[in-house]
């Protein structure tokens, strides 16, 4: 008799856990202010303390402020909740790509020498010699 692969993976203890983190979620969504929604995950349900972990540090902070209040919601909804622990996510560790800019082309050099040429002194003629500067080739 073949099985699905739900019922051969649902008796995994790491599955089991993700569908469980996946129901308080769910639960923790249905008590959560709609503008916070997708900004807040469910990390972890131990000993009667909800821990989630929010993308920044604003959204955490609201959300310690309305934890109590989220507490009795969910222990209202039937989970053995007492209290709810708000972090904010660690940032990634990964370096992020440098972003390079194309440089002027040879073209836009001439242009704005000829423009900064025909400046007076001041801080808009300043501003383009910086510029040309960091753009020379």
């Amino acid at each position: 008799m073949a099985l699905r692969l739900g019922e051969l993976l649902g008796d995994l203890p790491a599955v089991r856990q993700a569908q469980t983190l996946a129901a308080l979620q769910k639960c923790f969504d249905a008590v959560l202010p709609a503008r916070f929604r997708g900004e807040a995950d469910v990390v972890a349900l131990e000993e009667g303390e909800l821990r989630v972990l929010c993308s920044n540090g604003a959204i955490a902070s609201r959300l310690r402020l309305e934890a109590a209040t989220l507490a009795a919601q969910l222990e209202k909804k039937g989970l053995q909740v007492q209290r709810v622990s708000v972090k904010v996510r660690p940032a990634s560790r990964r370096a992020q790509p440098v972003k390079t800019k194309a440089p002027l082309s040879p073209a836009a050099r001439k242009a704005f020498k000829e423009a900064t040429d025909q400046l007076e002194e001041g801080e808009v003629k300043a501003a383009l010699e910086k510029l040309l500067r960091h753009h020379q080739a």
